[in-house]
Formats: structure tokens, sequence, C-alpha cells
């Protein structure tokens, strides 16, 4: 959706209106630029630096806890955090990273400087990328 900003303006400001704010069953709700970027991608881990529960990979007590839960080899999990989103375009771009699996976001046309890094990498014939979307986004086709 491209116009998020607009529409959560508006439903703050029907609330605001009608003196229904923050009010048990009556408040309005986030919804973030990006599929549940100020919840479940913090909690599950799925940013280059964090683990799951909060922890991130520099701390070694956190990279252990996550390898007992895990049951997987001590010393497994990098210490060193991964490549930022815009890096990893980069590195598509460049053809340094030939495999990228999107899910539930449109990159091509939420990143920055989309036609210069983002899309020859994503077009780029020798790049295998798989988009698990529920709507047909930019990034999709």
């Amino acid at each position: 959706h491209v116009r998020g900003v607009w529409a959560n303006q508006m439903v703050y400001n029907i609330h605001l209106l009608t003196g229904k704010i923050s009010e048990p069953g009556n408040s309005p709700f986030s919804l973030t630029g990006q599929p549940s970027a100020c919840g479940t991608a913090r909690e599950v881990g799925t940013f280059a630096h964090r683990l799951p529960a909060d922890m991130v990979v520099t701390n070694p007590e956190h990279r252990h806890h996550a390898e007992e839960i895990w049951r997987v080899p001590h010393g497994l999990l990098p210490e060193k955090p991964g490549f930022h989103a815009v890096q990893q375009d980069r590195m598509l771009h460049d053809g340094k990273l030939n495999f990228y699996w999107i899910q539930v976001n449109n990159n091509l046309q939420a990143a920055p400087n989309s036609s210069g890094e983002t899309y020859p990498g994503y077009r780029n014939p020798e790049n295998f990328i798989v988009v698990s979307d529920a709507y047909p986004t930019v990034t999709a086709m």
C-alpha cells in the first residue's frame, strides 16, 4: 500500500475527532511501513544482527543461549552480524549474492535508489530470487 502514512493518520484523526482515543476496544492500531517490523521481526530474529527474544549476535551469552535452544553445536552462530538490506541489494547487483528469499516485503518499491541498485540485482538472470507474498507486488512481479 503506497498510502500507509495517510491511512494511519486518517484512522488516528477519526479516533481523536470522535473522542474514542485510548479507550479499551476503541483505540487505533499501528500499521507499520513494513510487515511487523516493530514486533515480530525483533522477536523472532529476522534482522541480520539479531536473534530471537531481543537478543543480538554480538553477545556471546545470547548466541550460546540460542544455540542451546536450537540444539545446534556451540560456535555455529557467527559473532559478526550479517549484511543489512541495502548491502544485500548491492551484493545482488554486484553478483556477490546469488540467492535471496524475500518474505512479505515489497523491496523494489520501498528501497532507496531502487532503479540504480535494487532493480538490476533483482533482474539479473544469474541470481535466484524467491518472493513469498500474498499480493502481486512490484517485487513479486
